[in-house]
């Protein structure tokens, strides 16, 4: 009878060590899994907020910039309407392997108040992208046009006078 008794205590002590094995490998693979889903999502974050900073950036360069924006719009105008990079005015973020790109797409400057539609593109450090979108109505560009020669009459001032 005692031999019996000690190979159940045998079985249970491989049993529970079995269950315990399978219980710290399960909770590895869910913390390890846990720490990548965070990760990825802090990149998916870090894009977003490169993007939304582009927009910002361009939208404080807009608001002290009146004569280069009207410049761009003439030009977007001029180029068939095609989207007008901005990456080379607008100022980078300073951490490393993290910015953005920011281009004009669209303008309706069927009213004084001009209405420019702006799309971010944000990067992050191990390259997940996230791309944002804003209309931005800009008013206080002025549309130019060169001056024309006026032609007056010649008044004799002898005739006038006399």
């Amino acid at each position: 009878m005692k031999n019996m008794k000690r190979g159940v205590s045998l079985v249970t002590v491989l049993l529970f060590m079995l269950v315990a094995t399978i219980a710290a490998t399960a909770t590895y693979k869910w913390l390890t899994s846990e720490g990548r889903s965070s990760a990825s999502r802090m990149m998916q974050v870090e894009a977003k907020q490169a993007a939304v900073a582009g927009i910002e950036s361009a939208r404080s360069w807009m608001t002290y910039h009146g004569n280069d924006v009207g410049a761009v719009v003439k030009q977007y105008f001029q180029n068939k309407k095609k989207p007008i990079n901005l990456d080379n005015i607008l100022p980078d973020i300073d951490k490393t392997n993290q910015n953005f790109s920011v281009s004009i797409v669209a303008v309706d400057a069927s009213t004084n108040v001009y209405k420019i539609k702006v799309v971010s593109k944000g990067t992050s450090r191990n390259g997940t992208t996230h791309t944002e979108a804003a209309v931005m109505k800009v008013s206080g560009l002025y549309r130019v046009r060169v001056p024309a020669k006026e032609e007056h009459e010649v008044v004799d001032i002898d005739y006038n006078f006399a």
